[in-house]
């Protein structure tokens, strides 16, 4: 079940790309899919931190973490 479309890529990094995205209701999200292919034991700890990070950050010049 795909519940974005993806409208344009944003950039790309060592660990993930970023797209422009819509989600179901229109709202315009920034997804990131996260690279794995050089882990073996999982989901690299950058992503990890990355994750805590946004989940505690609230403030209006950064992005709000959503589906977690």
């Amino acid at each position: 079940m795909n519940i974005y479309q993806k409208l344009q890529k944003v950039g790309e990094g060592t660990y993930g790309v970023v797209y422009k995205a819509k989600d179901q209701s229109g709202r315009i999200i920034a997804l990131k899919k996260i690279k794995l292919e050089h882990e073996v034991e999982g989901i690299p700890a950058s992503a990890l931190r990355e994750i805590a990070f946004l989940k505690e950050l609230q403030h209006p010049h950064i992005i709000r973490l959503v589906g977690f």
